[in-house]
């Protein structure tokens, strides 16, 4: 995945590939017939010559545009805070790695050659005080470091210093070509057709004129940008002195003695690392034993738990299921003995109703019987009615009592023991008898 991005970026950064792309465009547009004026056909597509200075020339363009956004942004970047600040009394040659690390995270790459300026400055200083554990010579590698990016700067422009001199190059070339072919349209029978020299000539001189315009134009962009580039050189050498200088203790001063103490301070320290990682590294074992120990002697207990447990829950639950059963028998007894006696109380209930209905059917004859002897009574009261309204016309009153006392005896004895039907009788007969009167 690396070396994708690594091309990726390479292709992307490429003038090349920019000025081949750019060339492209550019005749593109001019056979295409969107570019139709004629002193840019003839200048710059006149000749296969002119399409060769006008590439190289997109190609130089591409690389001075590439380097000026490139020094656009590493400009923005110097004002950045890359370091912690330095702290008083300056800091310890033997955190310079601890630095150089948080250096590298802040960059977040970890490509020397994409690096900016000051990130590279910072870190290849840094570097030197924790390869030589001293800083005292960081002043003097601050300036080597500072002319070898001058140096590199200039270096980065050859592609296009190339390409300046090889387009006045290529208009010779033309120029050359161009003479060669109005000599060869020379000949002793033919001075009259000059329109083959005039041509050659016209190529010749178009090829040498384009070629010092194009190589002018890349010049003048060429000093912009390293101008601007030396500018970003010089804020950048005030950064990484304003970053470095002054921040590591120096150890120079008492005849080495200094330094001495300060190497036997760095190896004391380097053997009280070691010793505690290895107290470190003695204190993990005991203890990873200490917890597989600990693990088992749990893992015995909980064992030993889960078998107590079961057995105690196994006779409770025992002793719970046997009463349960105990209590549901008793309860399945105690429903029976109620159903029973439930039973047996809707039986007597079922024969006190048939008795009371027995009786109810007696009363019911009886009340029949009543009802006849009711019917017997009315219709012998209008007889008696009739008979009394005859006897009273008759006179015979007397006889008629008689009469009717027999009547009474003879309904008691069929209406049985309806005695108070008979002394309604007897009532109704009196009251006969005070109206007869």
């Amino acid at each position: 995945m690396s070396k994708l991005n690594s091309l990726t970026t390479f292709l992307i950064r490429s003038p090349i590939l920019w000025g081949a792309a750019l060339s492209f465009g550019f005749f593109g547009l001019i056979h295409m017939g969107v570019i139709t004026n004629a002193l840019v056909i003839r200048y710059l597509a006149g000749h296969w010559v002119e399409y060769v200075e006008v590439a190289m020339f997109f190609v130089g363009l591409a690389a001075l545009v590439i380097k000026a956004a490139e020094v656009r942004r590493q400009r923005r970047e110097v004002g950045g805070e890359w370091l912690e600040p330095i702290p008083e009394g300056g800091q310890n040659p033997a955190d310079a790695q601890t630095l150089a690390a948080s250096l590298v995270e802040v960059d977040g790459k970890g490509d020397r050659e994409q690096s900016s300026y000051l990130v590279r400055r910072l870190r290849e200083a840094i570097d030197l005080v924790v390869r030589t554990g001293s800083a005292d010579t960081l002043e003097d590698h601050l300036k080597y470091l500072s002319d070898l990016d001058a140096a590199r700067a200039a270096q980065s422009y050859g592609l296009v210093r190339f390409v300046i001199w090889a387009i006045p190059i290529m208009g010779f070339l033309g120029t050359v070509i161009g003479i060669t072919e109005a000599i060869a349209c020379l000949s002793p029978t033919q001075l009259d057709n000059m329109t083959g020299v005039v041509s050659g000539l016209g190529t010749a001189f178009d090829t040498t004129a384009i070629a010092l315009g194009l190589s002018m134009v890349l010049m003048l962009t060429q000093f912009i940008v390293d101008r601007s580039e030396q500018g970003l050189l010089g804020e950048v050498d005030e950064a990484a002195w304003s970053a470095l200088a002054g921040r590591f203790q120096s150890l120079t001063g008492d005849g080495g003695a200094t330094l001495a103490v300060a190497r036997l301070a760095e190896t004391v320290s380097r053997s009280s690392s070691q010793l505690i990682e290895a107290q470190t590294h003695s204190w993990r074992a005991l203890e990873r034993t200490a917890a597989t120990n600990l693990t088992k002697a749990l893992d015995e207990a909980g064992r030993t738990l889960n078998e107590s447990l079961s057995a105690s829950l196994d006779g409770t639950l025992g002793r719970w299921s046997e009463s349960l059963v105990e209590a549901h028998e008793k309860l399945l007894s105690r429903r029976e003995d109620r159903w029973t006696q439930a039973a047996d109380s809707l039986a007597a209930a079922v024969r006190g109703l048939e008795q009371h209905h027995g009786s109810l059917a007696d009363q019911t004859v009886l009340l029949g019987k009543v009802v006849d002897a009711t019917r017997d009574i009315s219709a012998l009261e209008r007889s008696l009615d009739a008979n009394l309204n005859t006897l009273a016309s008759a006179g015979r009153f007397d006889e008629t009592l008689a009469t009717l006392a027999a009547a009474v005896q003879l309904l008691a004895v069929r209406a049985g023991d309806v005695s108070s039907d008979s002394r309604r009788v007897e009532l109704q007969a009196a009251r006969r008898n005070g109206k007869a009167a």
